[in-house]
């Protein structure tokens, strides 16, 4: 059962030109463990979500057993079974109300009769070391936190893909856990099917894999045996991966005259063997040729391998290269909109007015002509920012239409049998005050892509430092209603992370970025449960920061410059609610 890639590449959901994998070709074998291995942001989640079948790729081929997982941009039903993927912090994706209903929905598309369905719930909380917490009605939030991580992993094992494709597995996992997760790859490794374990942990994997791959900004740096690339570990070097354990062991205990790299020791156990029967060695050796070493108090001298500056000492002078941040990688690209480029008071002050010229309005005219200026604002945001509008924007407009057609309903007397019949005009009332909200939530979004969230806040505090004259608290309000609107592209973006793991789940063979109606309850009670908990870590930096004191970002004003184009856009705002307001009288 090979999974092939040939000549794939793929490319940014927000920028087409922005690749984030180049010309990638790998096969891998049915029956072996391999780990894909690379700082931040070197493509191991993408890679992943390929192989998956949750993406498809912007070119090239992705085969399972030599057939395309991909046709006419729908991944193939049958292949897209044979593949489980699990995500990083699993224990996010849970939302029913018993454990079997739990498993009951990743193993639906399966079509498995009862006592099969049953089989596999009881085989994988076995593996997962979950068999004394499991009560098929117990509700999976009753589960501490380990535990619902671990019941996470199992709905997916529980499936029995042909192909396991793990993202950070024993992220955030006790020992226990991690342990037990161990127990099942080195089971399933001799049991049936292939994996692919993306990870930063090596030291813990790395003795069980059979092949590491190497990523470096979208393309392969190395490919080989872990033995291999220990013995050579440069290519970890310059991805910026780091050292395993086990090799800064070796070549500090090799700089001392103990060699056991060679023998490929990449396990704890291993590598403490290998150096007591190198220490047996050379004590042997001293005792035949050098008898006059022995110590005054009649212990051999031997080099001390205490030295911590040894033991860390770097290997080479790209070493230093292996703690390097993600930023500093990966610069952010500068944005070349004039929106992006516009003082925040300026956004704040387009904002507020067509707002308010959009509250002044009461007629349907009035409105088209609000949506205009709102419209154009959308005009050179970014592709993701376009994207993230519409994820946002389709289901609100969807209850919107759904809102104008219930209140033009009402109940009407026919002689004495009562029926249901419409009233347009009523409908059009209620058409009228829900457009007027889409508008607004329309501006919103658009300021919220446009600004970031410092500045936005920098912008709020300014214009709000005369209130500070008269001796009103306006720090707790300013961060208030700047994290309101950090709150609208965080919702687009949990959205787009949580249908993707319903899509996982349910096998759904639909374009990537859908949900199935059947789907929602998978993806609603999750999506809430991360926002509350955002609005709670939210909630924390607020009193971490101590509000009601002038703190830094509040304070931090002299940054701002408004230049010439922010005074043509001020001009320009005041003229529109001039227009909007004339329209209205």
């Amino acid at each position: 059962m090979p999974l092939t890639l040939h000549n794939v590449s793929a490319a940014a959901p927000d920028d087409p030109s922005r690749r984030l994998l180049s010309d990638i070709n790998l096969t891998f074998e049915d029956g072996t463990v391999t780990l894909l291995v690379g700082r931040t942001g070197s493509g191991k989640s993408t890679l992943l979500h390929l192989l998956a079948g949750m993406r498809p790729p912007s070119s090239g081929d992705i085969r399972l057993d030599d057939e395309p997982l991909w046709l006419r941009n729908r991944v193939i039903q049958t292949l897209f079974l044979r593949l489980g993927l699990t995500f990083q912090f699993p224990e996010q994706q849970l939302f029913a109300r018993s454990l079997r209903q739990e498993f009951g929905y990743s193993l639906r598309p399966y079509g498995l009769t009862a006592m099969e369905k049953e089989r596999r719930i009881q085989s994988a909380c076995e593996d997962l070391g979950l068999g004394a917490a499991f009560d098929p009605d117990r509700s999976p939030f009753a589960l501490s936190g380990g535990q619902r991580r671990r019941l996470a992993l199992a709905t997916t094992i529980a499936t029995s893909p042909d192909w396991l494709l793990m993202d950070e597995p024993t992220a955030g996992l006790e020992s226990a856990a991690a342990k037990e997760l161990l127990r099942y790859v080195q089971a399933r490794k001799a049991a049936k099917g292939g994996m692919i374990i993306a990870t930063h942990d090596l030291d813990l994997f790395l003795p069980l894999a059979d092949r590491v791959i190497v990523l470096d900004r979208g393309t392969i740096a190395a490919d080989d045996t872990p033995a291999a690339l220990c013995g050579n570990p440069e290519p970890f070097v310059q991805a910026g991966v780091g050292l395993p354990s086990c090799v800064l062991l070796s070549h500090a205990l090799a700089r001392n005259g103990i060699a056991v790299m060679d023998e490929g020791k990449l396990s704890p156990g291993d590598l403490a063997d290998a150096i007591a029967e190198r220490l047996k060695e050379r004590r042997k050796v001293a005792v035949k040729s050098a008898p006059h070493a022995e110590h005054p108090d009649g212990k051999w001298q031997t080099e001390s391998l205490s030295d911590e500056s040894a033991l860390y000492a770097p290997l080479s002078p790209q070493s230093q290269a292996a703690g390097l941040s993600e930023e500093s990688a990966q610069p952010p690209a500068a944005a070349k909109s004039l929106w992006y480029r516009l003082d925040p008071r300026t956004k704040w002050l387009l904002y507020l007015l067509i707002v308010i010229g959009t509250m002044l309005q009461s007629s349907w005219l009035g409105l088209a002509c609000a949506a205009l200026p709102i419209a154009a604002a959308y005009i050179g945001l970014s592709r993701s920012a376009l994207l993230g509008a519409v994820k946002l924007l389709k289901p609100l407009a969807w209850f919107m239409l759904i809102s104008v057609g219930l209140a033009g309903l009402e109940w009407t007397a026919s002689g004495s049998f009562p029926f249901v019949g419409f009233s347009l005009e009523h409908s059009l009332t209620t058409g009228l005050n829900v457009f007027r909200l889409f508008l607004i939530t329309l501006a919103s979004y658009w300021f919220a892509a446009a600004t970031p969230y410092g500045r936005m806040v920098q912008g709020l505090a300014w214009g709000l430092g005369y209130a500070k004259r008269l001796k009103l608290r306006t720090d707790s309000f300013a961060l208030a209603v700047s994290l309101m609107f950090k709150f609208i592209p965080l919702i687009v973006r949990e959205w787009q992370r949580f249908s993707d793991i319903v899509r996982a789940r349910g096998k759904a063979a639909i374009r990537p970025g859908a949900v199935r109606g059947r789907d929602m309850p998978a993806l609603v009670v999750p999506l809430l449960l991360a926002l509350f908990h955002r609005a709670e870590e939210m909630t924390s930096a607020l009193e971490m920061k101590k509000i009601g004191r002038q703190n830094a970002l509040l304070g931090h004003t002299e940054s701002l410059r408004l230049t010439r184009a922010d005074g043509i856009a001020i001009v320009s705002s005041l003229l529109l609610l001039g227009g909007l307001a004339a329209l209205r009288s």
